[in-house]
């Protein structure tokens, strides 16, 4: 299977549970609501855009509160949740909810107003023609906010077990199955974002946060997600499961155990 496919497919098969309160408070759903409560929609956003939309969680939330007269679009590979999405915004008239992703955005060139993505952009198969996508739809006054993950997102986490996951998988199979997600430091991805916008519009804001939980709450969304790209073969994965809790446990005590998301934020404004 594709590793897009790969990664879709584990999204859609999760789709049921991904609003469960495992997701909604653990790090991951803490960090997406801080990021979301940070938007402004402002009166010349008359076309707002979220890639990688999923259960349309933010769309609604900000189109609940919106100006009226705003189209607000959400932008999703994943068929189960844009199900999902359909199910949670059928109320809101001004909602579209849309097959697509970076790569292939179904919209008209230079219709969007304002864009937005929190923690999806990182999944892209392919940077450069995802840049050129979000160039493409975007209107010439048109705005962006995209937060993502950085190079050394849950640092801690990757040095306690990744002695384990490569005895497990083997180093060609763990190295393959890293690449899937597009990890990027502050400058590579200001570099990244400069080939199709304006330097003198563009900043990439980097952040470190650190969040505690207990292993139940890190492990139920961090194995299940980060899952899709470490690929264990089945006859070793319940060994490898069972000594990758082991090291995450080392970290810290029952409830404080520290995960840190290392953020940035490709922030475009026009004026």
């Amino acid at each position: 299977m594709a590793a897009s496919n790969l990664i879709v497919e584990t999204y859609s098969r999760l789709a049921q549970e991904y609003d469960d309160d495992l997701n909604v408070h653990s790090c991951w759903g803490r960090a997406a609501e801080k990021a979301l409560s940070s938007l402004t929609i402002n009166d010349a956003h008359n076309v707002v855009l979220d890639v990688g939309c999923g259960t349309a969680r933010a769309l609604a939330q900000l189109a609940s509160k919106g100006h009226p007269g705003v189209q607000w679009i959400g932008v999703d590979p994943a068929e189960n949740m844009r199900k999902l999405a359909l199910d949670r915004t059928q109320s809101l008239s001004s909602v579209r909810i849309l097959n697509g992703c970076f790569e292939s955005i179904p919209l008209d060139s230079r219709s969007v107003d304002y864009l937005f993505s929190i923690f999806a952009f990182h999944w892209t198969t392919d940077l450069d023609a995802s840049i050129r996508e979000l160039s493409r739809v975007l209107k010439p006054s048109g705005e962006m906010d995209l937060f993502f993950i950085g190079r050394n997102n849950g640092r801690e986490f990757i040095q306690a077990t990744s002695p384990i996951f490569l005895k497990h998988m083997g180093p060609a199979l763990l190295l393959e199955s890293a690449k899937m997600r597009k990890q990027l430091t502050r400058d590579a991805a200001y570099r990244l974002f400069a080939q199709q916008f304006s330097p003198s519009q563009l900043s990439v804001e980097e952040s470190y946060e650190t969040y505690y939980d207990t292993l139940e709450g890190h492990w139920a969304w961090w194995v299940r997600i980060e899952g899709h790209f470490m690929r264990i073969p089945p006859q070793r994965k319940k060994v490898c499961n069972e000594e990758a809790k082991l090291a995450i446990s080392g970290l810290g005590e029952r409830d404080d155990i520290p995960y840190t998301l290392h953020q940035l934020h490709v922030r475009l404004r026009r004026a």
